[in-house]
């Protein structure tokens, strides 16, 4: 079995390759929307020069992944016929770098290249919003072991795109996948969208070759889709060759100079280096510490609240409460309103004892839903927490509004002195610390014993 893919990614660019129109084509309040006469291929129109963002994206790309950068690119004009490409050719950048590896498999090259628009070959209908679009497309080696070694990869590609910030998360990745089994042609998948699909597609795939070969038959060098509805794949057309593309250097557009663009970026810890130091500090394997690098700013909260407190604590709070938070609102912890800082201060005032769990996860609730949350920090640090007096009282009030807790206790069940727990820390708002609250409560309890 050889497996190789040919990943797309969008990267996250305000303008298009070669023009200046908007790139977010999600965004676009109609079809063709977001065109110009560069990008919908109307005769005489010349591109701009290439946006430099694109390729600044690619190069931080390939150094993050252990790539050899290559000193320029000129951009070469890929051409074919169909309706989604209004020029009749494609741009598309000479390999950024070469070589470097991902979850254990072999790259070949990255480029960048304008993507074409979308045609709906039933309606008859093009849209031109997504054309120009940059991508990067990164090629693997045939060394895939197996579809799920397919979807590691993808999903360590995610972290990798996810921590530089690169990409255009939104439109996800597409990937197209070449399979071939010993005495077969290799065949490509085209278009398959999501690492989940990815694996389900060469699964399909390699199913359908396996049955061709056992039947007496040859398996045909093609190009074939995915219906994830019915997992299989199936036949578009015969595989086209390298020639048949018929790849000349564009000359209306100058060569790149990758050499200069490397030279503007500073240098950058690669993400999954990072991941393993990270991983060390907190005492965690990878697997657990790949939620740190699913966006810099989580590693970078990490790290400073390990830098005041237990790192083992620090990991706990971002790991859970944060990344929670963030999860649960849907927005990245670069655009929130709550910082690395804050959470560094947070983790501390716990570290300490300033603050109790509750009240730190209060906080930064507080903190994600109207800012502030340095001051609410002081003040809420400031306090002294509630008297002994006051702990017996929040226990028993949470004895008599709950008997059957009380009864299951006498019974035998003692994790019902956990639910009374939380509910007289939910009367003392969280501040108590909870071993003296527990203690609280259990004394209670004895005594009406």
């Amino acid at each position: 079995m050889k497996i190789g893919l040919e990943v797309h990614v969008y990267l996250a660019t305000r303008c298009k390759l070669f023009c200046r129109c908007r790139a977010d084509f999600l965004a676009s309040p109609r079809p063709n929307a977001r065109i110009c006469p560069i990008c919908s291929g109307q005769p005489g129109a010349k591109p701009l020069a290439p946006n430099a963002a694109a390729f600044e994206s690619g190069v931080r790309l390939a150094r993050a992944l252990g790539m050899d950068l290559r000193p320029r690119a000129r951009v070469m004009r890929k051409h074919y016929f169909y309706p989604d490409s209004p020029a009749n050719y494609q741009r598309t950048g000479e390999p950024v770098a070469t070589g470097g590896s991902l979850a254990g498999v072999p790259l070949t090259e990255l480029h960048v290249e304008e993507d074409p628009g979308a045609y709906d070959a039933e309606a008859g209908l093009v849209d031109y919003d997504r054309a120009g679009a940059p991508l990067v497309e990164l090629v693997t080696e045939p060394a895939i072991r197996d579809p799920a070694h397919a979807r590691r990869f993808l999903q360590e590609l995610r972290l990798v795109l996810g921590y530089l910030g690169v990409h255009r998360d939104a439109a996800g990745l597409k990937a197209d996948c070449n399979a071939s089994l010993a005495g077969g042609a290799r065949v490509e998948v085209k278009n398959v969208h999501g690492a989940r699909n990815v694996e389900r597609a060469l699964e399909a795939e390699i199913a359908r070759q396996r049955g061709v070969i056992a039947s007496g038959g040859a398996v045909l060098r093609e190009t074939r889709g995915f219906d994830d509805a019915t997992g299989r794949t199936v036949a578009l057309r015969e595989k086209e060759t390298e020639a048949d593309y018929r790849h000349l250097p564009d000359p209306d557009v100058a060569p790149v100079d990758l050499a200069a663009l490397a030279r503007r970026l500073a240098p950058e810890e690669a993400p999954l280096a990072r991941r393993a130091r990270l991983a060390a500090l907190a005492g965690v394997d990878e697997a657990a510490a790949s939620v740190l690098v699913e966006e810099r700013a989580l590693a970078d909260a990490f790290e400073r609240a390990a830098a005041l407190a237990p790192p083992a604590l620090a990991f706990g709070f971002v790991a859970r409460d944060v990344r929670a938070e963030i999860e649960y609102r849907k927005t990245p912890l670069t655009e929130a309103l709550v910082s690395p800082e804050d959470v560094a201060l947070l983790v501390e005032a716990l570290g300490a004892a300033r603050i109790t769990p509750q009240v730190a996860t209060r906080l930064l609730r507080q903190g994600f839903d109207r800012g502030g949350l340095a001051g609410a920090l002081a003040e809420e640090a400031g306090r002294s927490g509630p008297a002994e007096g006051a702990l017996a009282a929040a226990a028993r009030e949470a004895m008599a509004a709950n008997p059957k807790a009380v009864a299951d206790w006498r019974a035998g069940k003692a994790t019902a002195v956990n639910f009374l727990v939380g509910q007289a820390m939910r009367r003392l708002a969280g501040r108590a610390d909870a071993n003296a609250l527990r203690a609280a409560v259990e004394a209670a309890l004895r005594e009406s014993d």
